[in-house]
């Protein structure tokens, strides 16, 4: 009986480790239209940083931005992130731990690309590149859509 019980324990423990694995939740259809609007905010400057590559990937990447958690990517999805302005750096910890350092204003809007190769089982390499505003705009109007940022309390797998 005892073995019975730390089986039904342990199934129980992975069930509910397995229900917070959920990747990010996609924004409610009004935000990703206004997002997509592309207008910038006082006080601070706004990234946006999405995923053009092929919806067929299935490698995923976990986006911090200053050291702060943002979420994890998905093909064809995009995240709109504010920023203090100054020095940004993205990050993405995956195989690779990609890096990007770019430099913005307030009131300005930037877009950065990203790519990660590989798929779950075998990890690639996670690409961020800076594109011209209308490459960005154009981009992300043909391909994605946008995911909510993880918030400070929200609860998530640890990494």
């Amino acid at each position: 009986m005892p073995s019975t019980l730390k089986i039904a324990s342990a199934l129980v423990l992975i069930l509910a480790f397995c229900g917070g694995c959920a990747s990010t939740s996609e924004a409610p259809p009004a935000a990703d239209a206004e997002a997509k609007r592309f207008e910038s905010a006082s006080r601070v400057a706004i990234i946006y940083l999405y995923r053009a590559d092929t919806p067929g990937s299935s490698a995923t990447a976990t986006i911090w931005v200053d050291d702060r958690i943002v979420g994890q990517t998905l093909p064809a999805t995009y995240f709109r992130i504010a920023v203090r302005p100054g020095r940004n750096r993205i990050a993405a910890i995956a195989s690779d731990q990609g890096r990007l350092e770019i430099d913005t204003r307030e009131g300005s809007v930037y877009f950065v690309a990203m790519y990660v190769g590989g798929d779950v089982e075998t990890p690639g390499n996670t690409i961020f590149r800076s594109v011209p505003p209308e490459v960005g705009n154009a981009e992300i109007l043909r391909c994605c859509t946008m995911l909510e940022t993880w918030r400070p309390s929200q609860w998530r797998a640890p990494l």
